[in-house]
């Protein structure tokens, strides 16, 4: 062989050699790579959740097998904790022992201790194993409420806090229904300085309101929200003691009297104003990130994608792709 030949040959073994080597295991993101250890005791996970619930393990797309499917579906859950983790550390979130343990033990009293234990044993796993994925899935809970957090911002929650405020408000109160505003204001002017006993017996009286003649207008305690609007936005606005002036609804015209009233601070409501917004932050903090952390994904488990950050089904003409499902048997 000439020497150039020889040249020829050597070149393509080493750019050979280095793809290789460049190749993740299953997958990398960022400096982390999920090896197939790591894929296997995830998969095992999900198939003892899939087991005990009586579900696939995985939702399987067109043409491929229950077994890819879940490979897939573990193998996400496993991009996706190695996208949030350094956040994690880096902001010092860490699930609460406590709050894992709890997790834990609903996980139990739903299915049963055996049935739990059971599950565990036939895939070579441990409670151990099932806390350790409890901390993970309460850390990746709390780092997307960071990143909403951080995202939305304190002046836009406190103005969703203000706006929202009925919902956050718990009353206890009492009225008078009645079919008319003259009546209303009638009864307002024999009511307006009454003690609630007072207020209640004049209920029983003159109320339109079914049952009213039993229970005395009596509402209980309940979420103000839980009221139609104009309902709701007179009795917050009074103080324990104080009776409103006649209010329209499309039930007809109430006088009311607040007994109690309870609001929650910003900082117990927060996590419910939270809620709606954070999925769709974390989304787009998720986006941000696969383009940071460059994620790779071994081709025999399927293709990486940025938009939901998880791992789809190879297509059948992707030459990379394999047929048989890599982690499980």
């Amino acid at each position: 062989m000439s020497p150039s030949r020889v040249a020829r040959v050597l070149i393509v073994v080493l750019l050979t050699a280095a793809c290789g080597a460049g190749r993740p295991e299953v997958a990398r993101v960022g400096d982390r790579e999920v090896e197939e250890t790591d894929l296997a005791q995830a998969v095992a996970l999900q198939r003892v959740l899939a087991d005990l619930q009586g579900v696939p393990c995985g939702q399987a797309q067109e043409g491929e097998r229950e077994a890819a499917a879940c490979d897939r579906t573990a193998l996400s859950a496993e991009l996706l904790w190695l996208a949030i983790v350094g956040y994690a550390e880096a902001n010092d979130l860490v699930a609460a022992a406590s709050d894992v343990d709890e997790a834990v033990s609903q996980l139990e009293t739903q299915v049963g201790a055996d049935a739990l234990d059971e599950a565990l044993e036939k895939r070579g796993l441990t409670r151990d194993d099932l806390v350790e994925l409890g901390r993970r899935i309460l850390t990746l809970r709390a780092v997307r409420d960071a990143v909403a957090e951080e995202s939305v911002g304190e002046d836009e929650l406190r103005a969703q806090y203000d706006k929202r405020m009925n919902e956050f408000t718990t009353v206890q109160a009492d009225h008078i229904l009645l079919g008319s505003q003259a009546e209303a204001e009638r009864v307002y002017r024999r009511v307006r300085d009454a003690s609630e006993q007072e207020f209640v017996d004049v209920a029983k009286q003159t109320s339109s309101e079914p049952g009213a003649a039993e229970r005395g207008g009596r509402l209980g305690s309940a979420v103000a929200s839980t009221y139609v609007p104009e309902f709701a936005e007179a009795v917050v606005a009074l103080e324990p003691g104080e009776i409103s002036r006649p209010v329209r609804t499309q039930f007809g015209w109430h006088v009311i009297y607040l007994v109690d009233k309870e609001i929650a601070s910003f900082e117990e409501a927060k996590a419910s104003i939270l809620e709606p917004l954070a999925d769709r932050e974390f989304r787009s903090w998720l986006e941000e990130r696969a383009e940071e952390l460059d994620v790779e994904v071994d081709p025999r488990y399927g293709r990486f994608d940025p938009t939901t950050f998880s791992v789809s089904a190879s297509r059948s003409t992707d030459p990379d792709a394999v047929s048989p499902s890599p982690a499980t048997p």
